[in-house]
């Protein structure tokens, strides 16, 4: 999959449950034969229309010396026929999937910037994998939050 330029990173941000209301979509998709819950505000419905490419809301669990998790809003080429695999259409325009990933090598300290990351090899994914996503659009930026049935 050609991804072009990484439009915005989530992490930590909390999407404010009152933006789910009028003119907002709530679904659900079937990832890695899992159940998501979608929560799209109204905002988030309109920009995915105006886009012009499709979306992609990767939901990403990072495993390192810490545990992080954030979601990652990139444009896709639907030219590639790689975007079907482990990713599923929320809306026409917006698509979401999961990655887990962990850094290459352990020692972080020897890397200037970003140290370089690998898709995790999980054998039972449905450990992993969120019971919900919420997404949002605000002042020009994506903003999504994902978690477990336990803190929705």
């Amino acid at each position: 999959m050609i991804e072009s330029e990484l439009l915005n990173l989530s992490v930590g941000d909390r999407v404010t449950r009152s933006v789910f209301s009028s003119g907002a979509f709530t679904g659900s998709v079937t990832l890695q034969d899992r159940q998501v819950e979608i929560f799209l505000s109204a905002a988030a419905v309109d920009a995915a229309s105006e886009a012009s490419k499709p979306i992609l809301a990767q939901m990403e669990l990072y495993f390192s010396c810490l545990v992080r998790k954030q979601v990652r809003f990139m444009e896709l080429d639907l030219a590639n026929p790689d975007i079907v695999a482990d990713r599923a259409s929320i809306i026409p325009g917006l698509f979401t999937s999961f990655r887990a990933i962990c850094t290459q090598h352990c020692n972080i300290a020897d890397f200037v910037g970003k140290p370089p990351v690998e898709t995790m090899p999980v054998k039972k994914r449905g450990m992993f994998m969120p019971d919900w996503i919420r997404i949002d659009y605000r002042a020009g930026e994506w903003l999504g939050e994902y978690g477990f049935a336990r803190n929705r």
